[in-house]
């Protein structure tokens, strides 16, 4: 049964007719063929030209042949650089090769003929604030207990103590270090509340501090018998 169903289904199915050839127009293109249906239904159908495919009025024109290619780009056509004016020249070249005729451009517009005249503004002064600031050197900062925030419990203020001490009998010392340089900036310095490491003080030896020191101290001397 099933055999014979699919055997009546087949010879049911309809072949499709071949629409017979139509005249040509000139420009190669045949004309859509409508034909009545049952049903209401419009089939359209195209007829194709002789020769394969469509042919459009720009491919059958001599002189656009050269600049119609469709063969694959080469390295060298591909990647060629020149100006606008070489590619005007080519083209020319070209067309006078191949018919004979010449190529016109459109002119460049002229914008102006006068003299080129820069415009001359008043210089402006813009103030910047910098992120940093300089200041004079501070003999007795702590940046260890001042910026870092280190606190050692009951022992801070002895330590405290101990190193304004030390600051105050090495003061001639330190002031009369690099004479050249008074002032100092906080750039390369933590802000306060920054973690970072603590640092222990070490003299840099100056021949103009050990001067000082030695001065002050004979000075003191003198004075304080």
């Amino acid at each position: 049964m099933l055999f014979l169903s699919s055997v009546h289904a087949q010879s049911e199915i309809i072949t499709p007719r071949f629409v017979p050839a139509q005249t040509r127009t000139p420009s190669g293109v045949v004309p859509a063929v409508h034909r009545e249906a049952p049903g209401g239904v419009v089939p359209v159908a195209a007829q194709q030209p002789a020769g394969g495919g469509m042919r459009g009025p720009a491919a059958g024109d001599e002189g656009d042949a050269t600049f119609l290619r469709t063969e694959l780009a080469g390295p060298q056509r591909l990647f060629r650089r020149e100006s606008e004016s070489q590619f005007f020249d080519r083209l020319s070249q070209t067309m006078k090769k191949n018919d004979g005729t010449r190529a016109i451009f459109p002119a460049d517009p002229v914008v102006s003929k006068e003299t080129y005249r820069p415009r001359n503004f008043p210089r402006m002064v813009e103030l910047v604030e910098p992120c940093y600031s300089c200041h004079a050197r501070l003999y007795f900062e702590q940046p260890n207990f001042e910026r870092a925030g280190y606190n050692f419990g009951v022992l801070q203020p002895a330590i405290c103590v101990g190193v304004f001490y030390y600051d105050m009998a090495l003061l001639p010392y330190h002031m009369w270090t690099d004479l050249h340089n008074r002032e100092e900036c906080n750039v390369g310095k933590c802000l306060p509340g920054d973690p970072a490491p603590l640092l222990l003080p070490r003299e840099r030896f100056s021949v103009t501090g050990l001067v000082g020191q030695t001065g002050t101290m004979i000075g003191l001397g003198f004075l304080l018998p």
